[in-house]
């Protein structure tokens, strides 16, 4: 049965991308964006620093676990992609984006533009909000079918998988946050840092290594902020964009900059220091930015 409905989606996909030319391939590449670790890198700092720094916070927590459930779902399930897939009663499926790699299902791109603009429309509750949030989830949904990197089931397995992690994560996100702020500082602290990089040591794998590293230094950060900055995000608009400016600058030198010191993946160094690479990014955009914009009287 699976193997009639991925022959379906092939042929789907085929009839869709009859229509393709270099205007629409740029213009869903540019769609696809927007479900991606480099977008992801921008609106979290954006949202922290210049909206609610409570909703960014959270935001980024439930977009990291998304990520790694994800991760972890299509290792499991490991299945190839529609370009991978042999079929020999219809054409071959073009790859119009070169970043998809590894198996398919669940769709990282739907799953996660799912969680991020539900999450906001659900906290924000603005009518325009909503219909952005539906908007791009099913723009960024079959901007993956165009391009030839997921079968419809894909998307579905994406968008059930994301609604599940966002339902959790409203349900009790109040109560875990309750019972995190609780603890003492040296309790988060150890939680911090120790938890993610046991979950890094069992499963080494890059995307793993990027989530965990990023939530350990985004929760250090979030714990230097609550107890010894108090960064709010209030300020006129020309406050705000300067902040915006100055910590994006900086966290992008962090991010990419950094990468090209770090050795090579043979070397025994690269795991830890790539994990620290991480961390860095992560504790910039809630505990670093924050105090270098109170130091700037910017906040």
């Amino acid at each position: 049965m699976m193997e009639s409905i991925w022959e379906w989606g092939n042929n789907l996909i085929v009839s869709i991308q009859a229509v393709h030319n270099p205007i629409l391939d740029g213009f869903f590449n540019m769609i696809t964006f927007l479900g991606e670790a480099e977008f992801f890198l921008l609106i979290f700092p954006f949202i922290i620093w210049t909206i609610d720094k409570s909703v960014g916070r959270r935001l980024a927590y439930l977009i990291l676990i998304s990520i790694a459930v994800n991760t972890w779902a299509k290792l499991l399930i490991g299945h190839p992609r529609p370009f991978e897939w042999p079929s020999e009663t219809t054409s071959p499926i073009l790859k119009l984006n070169n970043r998809a790699t590894g198996p398919g299902i669940p769709s990282g791109h739907t799953q996660s533009s799912l969680t991020l603009w539900f999450y906001l429309a659900y906290h924000f509750q603005r009518f325009w909000v909503w219909i952005l949030a539906v908007a791009i989830f099913i723009l960024v949904s079959f901007s993956r079918v165009y391009l030839g990197v997921h079968f419809p089931t894909d998307l579905l397995g994406g968008a059930i998988l994301g609604l599940l992690i966002l339902m959790l994560f409203i349900k009790y996100e109040n109560t875990l946050t309750g019972k995190l702020s609780a603890l003492p500082v040296s309790s988060q602290i150890g939680l911090a840092t120790a938890l993610p990089l046991l979950i890094i040591l069992v499963h080494p794998h890059p995307d793993t290594v990027a989530v965990f590293g990023v939530l350990s230094g985004l929760s250090l950060g979030i714990i230097f902020d609550d107890r010894s900055i108090g960064f709010e995000v209030a300020g006129s608009v020309t406050r705000r964009a300067l902040r915006l400016g100055v910590g994006l600058l900086t966290l992008i030198a962090i991010y990419f900059g950094l990468k090209f010191i770090l050795p090579s993946s043979q070397s025994i160094f690269h795991l830890p220091l790539e994990i620290v690479h991480y961390a860095i990014a992560g504790f910039w955009a809630s505990g670093g930015a924050p105090w270098l914009f109170k130091r700037m009287n910017l906040a």
